[in-house]
């Protein structure tokens, strides 16, 4: 049995985090459209929470046996079920409560969201314009009747119902229109606008205006339209039959996906009843599973707000050149003599771009590996790819089919880079293959010489713009072989996973960082120095939890920053009273692992693919990288403490989901995210050695103590 006693569930833990996200919405020291585009953060987030979560908590709900089943804190799944429903509820309602206070506010500043019924004159023959040239070329009206099946409805898109009503005599008429949103036809459209004014319309209005235009052959005296969207569940099956290939079979899940059981319907509250009954009968839902909600929906489009003022966005903060990496110069060569950490988006993720893209051309280049699990749509990753098979080098991609919601990107990458001659491999069973890492062979002499990247997040250049991540470039040959030993495995899954370097899950990621936690534990017990210091996007793995609960009472400091599900609970009287946990939610997405152990003064430091979850230590291929490098243990260091002082944008994570802020004691604000960039590009002033100034951390409960220094083995030289 779960202690409920010892954990947060991780479902309601998650929720916690999705309300940072709305907390940031409604921070009114962010600039308006900024807090817009978080609301837009927070529906999407919740859209795939229910699509997963909630539909997976439906299902176990529905198992036969439930009441035997028990969640993380000790929930059944009908009691984190019906928990989970109040608390997205609650959540909806402050997301209304939020977006209605931030459009009054823009409309002070002359930004103004208007509807159909508010037009000028001018504004009005210019959507009608509108809607004849982009909208109504898209348009495919379905008419609705109460014996027919309801036509297919897509969870990624939103609809129209629509009540065409006579004055007497005839019956009502009801009809289905898609609302088309693509990068032809945005979800926000700016019309001519008063000076000093910036107006601007849903294109779900602009239908609205015009819906006598689209049933102009019904001869009804009143026709509305109250916007909806269906949510299915979203879990991707994948049949046994052997005769198939697994590309086959994805394509085939993916369809079954998109058709998955609905299991909510998010309508307009101003729909009528008998609208409103109809679509759940046809869609066979139960009153639990309908969400009376506000006029619009699909509300990620509010990431994609039409940025109308420069000083209603966050201050950009450009990418600085990493200070090793000269434009027009050899990256390799660079590598060769240190490794290189990069941090994005403080570094452009154009070094990693071109890394592959210059070893795509070195003729003493032979072999390229890869492992891709997300990428952009137009990847200048899979263009580096392409141009090295074409230049004759041997080029092995792994492509994780399975990454959720990216599976039908990943299928159409599969196309593109057989058709150019690369090797593929995909579809490990029941190993999903989530690490990040790049093998480029080049001889050098009479041997080979590998270099390596070794990555937190996605070779992705778009996501890599707003998410935080790390990576290491190195020509260490202890990590080359590693990497070789590895992509040997997915090669033929039958070689074991030889590592003695790079710590590899399921291989031996959880043993390793076990037996650290353990040794941490032992240094306590003798009076030596003890801590743990771990930046993690979720930690919901009991064992791993237990472990730190086992290390806090030993005497260990342990400190953690999660950005998301959190199920341990920190500073619990006799249970992690020296444990001590934050979340960070800004501008950019925290994504980055780094775990950093005492180790006796001689410190240990990794960075990692993997958080400490079930999936991530026991299902996944994910790979942690030491880091031997003195100095670049040292940033890794100073990003942990700079992050540790953040006084801003830190929440302290507690088993209550106060989501307070951590003020600290500091004198000084410290928002790390700003602070970390202001630190960047110190290190590429004082490039000639000096040590950056350390800023100063708050001298409560989260200050970090000093660094020792690293006593690991080091290559020849390394970087910044």
């Amino acid at each position: 049995m779960k202690d409920s006693g010892k954990m947060n569930n991780r479902e309601l833990s998650w929720l916690c985090f999705n309300e940072r996200i709305l907390q940031e919405a409604r921070d009114p020291s962010n600039p308006l459209v900024q807090r817009l585009r978080f609301l837009g953060i927070f529906s999407s987030n919740q859209d795939e929470f229910i699509k997963v979560r909630v539909a997976s908590l439906a299902r176990l709900s529905r198992s036969r046996e439930p009441g035997k089943i028990l969640l993380m804190g000790g929930l059944s799944p009908q009691e984190a079920l019906h928990r989970v429903n109040s608390r997205v509820a609650k959540g909806q309602a402050a997301f209304r409560e939020t977006y209605a206070s931030i459009l009054a506010a823009m409309q002070e500043q002359g930004i103004r969201v208007r509807n159909e019924t508010q037009l000028t004159p001018g504004q009005e023959k210019f959507c009608r314009d509108y809607f004849t040239q982009v909208i109504n070329p898209q348009l495919v009206p379905l008419i609705l009747n109460k014996s027919a099946n309801l036509p297919f409805l897509q969870d990624s898109h939103i609809y129209h119902a629509v009540k065409m009503q006579p004055a007497s005599g005839n019956k009502n008429r009801y009809a289905i229109i898609r609302i088309p949103v693509s990068s032809e036809c945005p979800r926000f459209v700016e019309m001519p606008s008063p000076a000093g004014c910036s107006d601007i319309i849903f294109v779900d209005d602009i239908i609205r205006l015009c819906l006598n235009d689209i049933f102009f052959m019904f001869n009804y005296d009143s026709i509305s339209a109250y916007t909806f969207k269906v949510m299915r569940d979203a879990e991707l099956t994948l049949d046994d039959d052997v005769s198939k290939s697994l590309i086959e079979k994805m394509e085939e899940g993916l369809e079954h996906r998109l058709r998955g059981r609905p299991v909510r319907l998010i309508y307009d509250q101003a729909m009528p009843q008998d609208l409103l009954n109809l679509l759940a009968s046809k869609l066979r839902l139960k009153s639990g599973e309908l969400d009376p909600g506000a006029r619009y929906h699909m509300m990620r489009s509010l990431m994609n707000f039409p940025r109308v003022r420069a000083d209603l966005e966050n201050r950009v903060m450009p990418p600085l050149e990493h200070p090793d990496i000269k434009p027009f110069s050899s990256i390799l060569k660079v590598v060769k003599q240190k490794d290189i950490l990069l941090h994005f988006p403080y570094h452009p993720f154009n070094h990693v771009v071109d890394f592959l893209g210059e070893a795509a051309i070195d003729p003493k280049v032979t072999d390229i590996s890869i492992s891709l699990y997300r990428t952009a749509d137009h990847s200048r990753i899979i263009n580096a790819l392409v141009n090295a098979a074409q230049n004759g080098k041997k080029v092995t991609v792994f492509v994780e089919l399975m990454a959720r919601f990216d599976e039908e990107r990943n299928v159409k990458t599969i196309d593109i880079l057989h058709q150019a001659g690369v090797c593929i491999i995909h579809g490990l069973r029941d190993l999903k293959v989530h690490c990040k890492l790049v093998l480029v062979e080049r001889t050098e002499g009479r041997k080979k010489t590998g270099y390596v990247y070794i990555g937190t997040g996605n070779f992705n250049e778009d996501t890599a713009r707003l998410y935080s991540d790390v990576g290491l470039l190195s020509a260490d040959q202890r990590f080359a072989e590693d990497a070789r030993s590895i992509f040997n495995f997915l090669g033929a899954s039958h070689k074991p996973i030889a590592s003695r370097d790079l710590v590899v899950a399921p291989h031996n990621m959880r043993t390793v960082f076990s037996r650290l936690i353990e040794a941490e534990i032992r240094n306590a017990r003798a009076g030596k120095p003890a801590y743990i210091y771990a930046k993690l996007n979720s930690l919901t793995d009991e064992r791993m939890i237990n472990l730190l609960y086992r290390a806090g009472k030993a005497g260990v400091e342990v400190r953690l920053i999660i950005r998301g599900a959190c199920c341990l609970k920190p500073q619990q009287p006799g249970l992690s009273d020296n444990i001590w946990a934050i979340s960070i939610v800004d501008k950019f997405l925290e994504h980055a692992r780094i775990i950093i152990f005492c180790n006796n003064d001689a410190e240990k430091v990794f960075i990692s693919s993997a958080d400490w979850m079930p999936r991530n230590l026991d299902r996944r291929l994910e790979v942690a990288a030491p880091v031997y490098c003195p100095k670049l243990g040292q940033t890794l260091r100073d990003i942990f403490a700079i992050q540790w002082s953040d006084n801003i944008k830190a929440r302290v994570l507690t088993d209550t989901c106060a989501n307070s802020y951590h003020t600290g004691l500091a004198s000084i604000p410290c928002r790390s995210q700003t602070m970390l960039h202001d630190y960047y590009r110190h290190k590429s002033h004082q490039h000639n050695g000096v040590k950056p100034a350390q800023q100063p951390a708050p001298r409560d409960k989260y200050s970090v103590p000093a660094a020792a220094p690293a006593a690991a083995p080091t290559p020849a030289a390394c970087g910044e």
